[in-house]
């Protein structure tokens, strides 16, 4: 799982900073301004925000494994589809609903962590995925440079986009919906999972112990 992580990570890195450097390319092909460049900057960077909370909610509610499949698959067509854009609002759109999908990326590989792993390697595997994460961040930059001067700023958005679909379709088949679970039930298993919490009995019923009664290993 870790591998997978680390994986997603970088790829993450590189759908997002390929359009800094793009931005110059894309306002000469188009004949945006520069504060209409900015518009599309700012409408990624407010929906990765604002979905940040519903993306872990989707994985509490159907699994972090389904999840994370369909929002790299969601993700990664909008990245093409930046490289499809023939305006100011289709560029603007394009980049809103990617920043939708790729907010639920961290969430949900944490969820994952803590439901597939031991508790004693979880904090470990925390620690590999942010490691990788900032160093893809420091690393992709000159790829993603190289990639846009041979083939064009269009073309790269496809690759990159290709990048996110290999990874699902990889993950889908190298996981199981039974990876956290023991052999002998189809329950969870204690020491992957980890115990549910112990609530006081004036609390039992409450909605944050039925919502976090609702997290699910898938």
């Amino acid at each position: 799982m870790i591998v997978f992580a680390v994986t997603l990570a970088v790829i993450t890195y590189v759908d997002r900073v390929s359009i800094s450097f793009a931005a110059p390319s894309i306002q000469k092909d188009l004949g945006l301004t520069s504060v209409q460049m900015g518009w599309a900057f700012w409408a990624f960077g407010w929906c990765y925000a604002l979905f940040e909370i519903p993306g872990g909610y989707l994985g509490d509610w159907m699994g972090p494994r389904k999840v994370l499949i369909r929002i790299v698959l969601w993700w990664s067509f909008f990245t093409a589809a930046t490289g499809w854009a023939w305006s100011f609002v289709s560029l603007t759109a394009t980049r809103a609903l990617f920043g939708m999908g790729e907010a639920g990326c961290f969430p949900n590989l944490t969820k994952t962590f803590t439901t597939w792993l031991p508790e004693k390697e979880r904090v470990r595997a925390q620690g590999i995925m942010w490691l990788s994460a900032r160093w893809g961040g420091a690393f992709t930059p000159p790829l993603v440079a190289l990639v846009m001067h041979l083939v064009g700023w269009r073309h790269a958005f496809e690759i990159f986009g290709c990048l996110g679909v290999v990874w699902a379709i990889v993950f889908y088949l190298g996981t199981s919906t039974t990876r956290c679970r023991t052999p002998s039930s189809t329950r969870p298993s204690a020491t992957c999972c980890g115990k549910a919490p112990s609530w006081p009995p004036a609390m039992a019923t409450s909605p944050g112990a039925r919502f976090c009664a609702r997290g699910r290993c898938g």
